[in-house]
């Protein structure tokens, strides 16, 4: 996913309509406050046809400035020529620099930084040396007006600043979400993974040894179906959980299978042919570390079924302010080690917990070694 540039209040993004509105109630009200301020000071030049014109330049400008390119810098000078030529023909000022103003806090907002400070420079300038050299306009609304165009530039300046703050936080926003699917994605292959490698291996070696068994040993043949079943059902159960994550069907918690807990998956790889001596599994760990132990146990078992299918395991799980899961088999060394999928997945849960997860391979066996902070 990807953030579009930020380019001001709707009305800034390419659809003038949004800012017709406005710019009438301006022209109004400028229109109508520079006729009554005439009508006040009737000592001034008379109020008429091409002072109604001057004094609609600034707010058509307004239009124009939302644009980009060369339509902006045109509405920009619009916006300061209409002002400037009503002053210096004399007419009474009343509001006439009041649509300039929101030009150059439009432009600003916009982000057209140098078009919003040379509009209000500009205009600054012209109403200075319309006083300096004509006397018209009188000095205190020259200041005033001078002084109102500078805070309009920094308020435009102040929007500028204020949109790209949201544009970055939009921005990191969506990393943040990215990062958490990017997660969620892994860790739901991780389990996938875990899940679909310990019971295919399983189902492998009783279908082996039920097609072996088949006719001599029928009821042997048969307590492997019936493992493949159980296998098959524990299976489908984790993976139901697993995919679950996706969905939130209100789906009632089932019993846990058998291969959720430590002294179950021994039971299983035992029921597999493994030889397995255990010590240790009932001790009492939370659930993050339970789950990483349970994991790093399932696929430790699931490499012995697959590379030392009749070597002997020890198991060992100590808990003390770290906890501490030993698993050796003395199955023939490993020439290269490669790290796949499954070795990778242990090390990366136990990362995650500020734990470290090591895998050696010598003559006398592979050994798994897993260390979490409790």
């Amino acid at each position: 996913m990807t953030s579009a540039p930020w380019t001001g209040p709707p009305w800034g993004r390419g659809r003038p309509g949004w800012i017709v509105v406005p710019a009438t109630f301006l022209a109004m009200v400028t229109v109508l406050g520079c006729a009554a301020a005439s009508r006040w000071h009737p000592q001034v030049r008379e109020f008429d046809l091409l002072a109604v014109v001057l004094l609609l330049l600034a707010p058509a400008g307004l239009v124009a400035v939302v644009q980009r390119g060369p339509v902006a810098a045109f509405g920009a000078a619009l916006a300061v020529a209409g002002p400037l030529t009503y002053l210096a023909l004399g007419y009474e000022p009343g509001p006439v620099l009041v649509p300039l103003a929101v030009v150059v806090v439009a432009l600003g907002a916009t982000r057209q930084r140098w078009l919003s400070w040379g509009a209000g420079t500009a205009g600054s300038l012209g109403v200075a040396l319309l006083a300096a050299a004509t006397e018209s306009p009188r000095p205190v609304y020259a200041t005033l007006a001078v002084t109102g165009l500078v805070v309009a530039m920094l308020v435009g300046e102040g929007a500028r600043g204020r949109g790209e703050r949201m544009q970055a936080l939009r921005a990191a926003r969506l990393s943040r979400e990215e990062s958490a699917v990017a997660a969620e994605r892994l860790r739901i292959a991780r389990e996938l993974h875990d899940v679909l490698a310990h019971s295919l291996s399983g189902i492998t070696v009783q279908a082996g040894v039920g097609l072996h068994l088949m006719d001599r040993e029928p009821d042997a043949a048969r307590r492997a179906l019936v493992e493949i079943r159980e296998a098959s059902r524990d299976a489908l159960d984790e993976v139901r959980d697993v995919l679950g994550i996706l969905r939130a069907d209100g789906e009632a918690p089932r019993e846990p299978a058998r291969t959720r807990s430590l002294q179950g998956l021994v039971e299983r790889a035992r029921d597999d042919g493994l030889r397995i001596e255990a010590h240790g599994l009932d001790a009492q760990v939370g659930d993050q570390v339970g789950t990483v132990v349970l994991r790093t146990l399932q696929e430790a078992l699931t490499n012995v079924r697959r590379h030392a299918p009749g070597a002997s395991v020890q198991v060992s799980l100590a808990v003390g302010e770290t906890v501490v899961l030993d698993v050796r088999d003395d199955g023939p060394p490993v020439g290269t080690l490669v790290e796949g999928h499954g070795l990778r997945g242990m090390r990366e849960r136990a990362e995650a917990l500020g734990g470290t997860v090591t895998v050696a391979s010598g003559p006398t066996g592979f050994h798994v070694r897993l260390e979490v902070p409790r």
